[in-house]
C-alpha cells in the first residue's frame, strides 16, 4: 500500500488527544518537519523533564545496533515512569537479515515502550522485510516538502508561532526566494521579526529587505564549498552571485562566520561538545540534520589552515572595503588562496594516516 505524506499538524492533534502508537516509521524528504514530530513523540512519552527523560530514553544508531539489540531495549520496563522511548535513527541502514522476529514484536508491542524508527535521506525501499513489516504494522508518517495550501498554512501558523504574522505578497516572496526548505523559511521569519520589532506584521516589502535579491540556498552553498576548498564550484557561484546583486561585503562576512564555525568548532569537539551543546556554542540551529553537517565541515576542515584561512580573509576584507581592488576579483583570489591552504594542509584523517 501506497505511504502518502503526512499532515504536518495530523501527529500534533492525534497525540493532544491522548492516541499515541506503540510503533512509529517517520521517515520523507522534509529534515525539520520529521525532527519536529520526533520531539512531539518524544515529549508526549516522556514528558517535559530532562532529568527524567534521560532515564527512559534510548536512542539507537541504525549503522551500528542490530534488529536483537533494538527489540531487546524495547522490551525493557520503564524506570518510575509509565512509559519508555526506544529511538532508532537511520533504520535503513540495519542489516537486512529475516524480519520475522520484528513481525513478532509488533504483533504484540510492549505496553510500555514507544518504540520509534525515523530515516535519514532518501525514500525508504518497502521492498526489504523490515520496512514491510512497519508498513502493515506500525503508524507510518511521510514528511515531504509543503507545497500550495499546505505551505501557505503552516508559514502562516509558524509565524503565529513567533509572535507575528505575515501577508500574502510577503507569502509568495518567501517562498520564492528561501523555498522549499522549511528550515530556511522559519529563520527567515525570524530574521524579518526581529528586522519590524515592534510591529508584528510582516509585509512583502519588509522581507525584500531582509531577505536581498539573491536566494539564501545559493549564497549557504557558495559558503560551504569555499570553507571545503572547491574552488571551481565556488567561483561558478561566486560570479552568478555578484551578477544577481549580491553584496560582496555581506559574502565575506557569511564566510567569516562559517570559517569562525569551522575554526571554534575544532577546539569545541576536542573539549567533548557535542549534539545540542556544540549547536548552542556554536550559534547554529540545534536540529540534528544541521548539527550533523556542521560536525562533518568540522572535521574535513584542517586544523593548520585556521590562522592562514582568517589572515586571508581579513586581507580581502581590508582590500575590498579600502578600495585597493575590484570586489570580484578580490573575492575570487580570496577562494583560490583558501584553496590553495586547504590542499597543501592534511586533515586529522590524513595525519593519522
Amino acid at each position: 500500500m501506497p505511504i502518502r505524506a503526512s499532515d504536518p499538524d495530523g501527529l500534533r492533534r492525534e497525540l493532544a488527544a491522548g492516541r499515541l502508537a506503540p510503533t512509529y516509521l517517520i521517515c520523507g524528504d522534509e529534515p525539520l518537519l520529521k525532527e519536529e514530530a520526533v520531539e512531539r513523540i518524544r515529549r508526549a512519552v516522556l514528558g517535559e523533564g530532562a532529568a527524567e527523560a534521560s532515564w527512559n530514553q534510548t536512542v539507537m544508531e541504525g549503522g551500528s545496533a542490530s534488529l536483537a539489540e533494538i527489540l531487546d531495549a524495547a522490551r525493557t520496563l520503564p524506570m518510575l515512569a509509565e512509559r519508555r522511548l526506544v529511538w532508532v535513527r537511520e533504520v535503513e541502514r540495519i542489516r537486512e537479515g529475516e524480519a520475522a522476529p520484528l513481525r513478532e514484536y509488533l504483533a504484540s508491542p510492549s505496553p510500555t515502550t514507544c518504540l520509534l524508527f525515523s530515516t535519514g535521506t532518501g525514500k525508504p525501499d518497502f521492498r526489504k522485510g523490515i520496512f514491510k513489516a512497519l508498513q502493515s504494522s506500525a503508524k507510518v508518517l511521510e514528511y515531504q516538502p509543503l507545497k500550495g495550501a499546505l505551505l501557505e498554512r503552516w508559514l502562516r501558523g509558524r509565524a503565529q508561532e513567533l509572535g507575528g504574522e505575515i501577508e500574502e505578497e510577503a507569502l509568495a516572496l518567501l517562498e520564492l526566494h528561501a523555498g522549499p526548505e522549511l528550515l530556511r523559511m522559519e529563520q527567515e521569519l525570524k530574521k524579518a521579526l526581529d528586522f519590524i520589532a515592534p510591529e508584528k506584521r510582516i509585509t512583502g516589502r519588509d522581507l525584500g529587505q531582509t531577505l536581498g535579491s539573491v536566494p539564501a540556498a545559493s549564497v549557504f552553498e557558495w559558503v560551504d564549498r569555499t570553507g571545503a576548498g572547491e574552488a571551481g564550484s565556488a567561483i561558478r557561484l561566486l560570479r552568478s552571485l555578484l551578477a544577481e546583486g549580491e553584496e560582496p561585503v555581506r559574502l565575506l562576512f557569511l564566510l567569516a562566520r562559517h570559517l569562525r564555525m569551522l575554526i571554534l568548532g575544532q577546539s569545541l569537539l576536542k573539549s567533548g561538545l557535542r549534539g545540542r551543546d556544540l549547536a548552542e556554542a556554536l550559534g547554529i540551529p540545534p536540529f540534528p540534520f544541521v548539527i550533523e553537517k556542521a560536525q562533518r565541515q568540522i572535521r574535513a576542515f584542517p586544523a593548520a589552515a585556521g590562522k592562514g584561512a582568517v589572515l586571508r580573509l581579513l586581507e580581502a576584507d581590508r582590500a575590498v572595503k579600502s578600495g585597493a581592488g575590484k570586489p570580484p576579483g578580490i573575492l575570487e583570489r580570496l577562494v583560490l588562496d583558501l584553496a590553495a591552504l586547504l590542499k597543501a594542509q592534511p586533515t586529522k584523517k590524513e595525519a593519522r594516516g
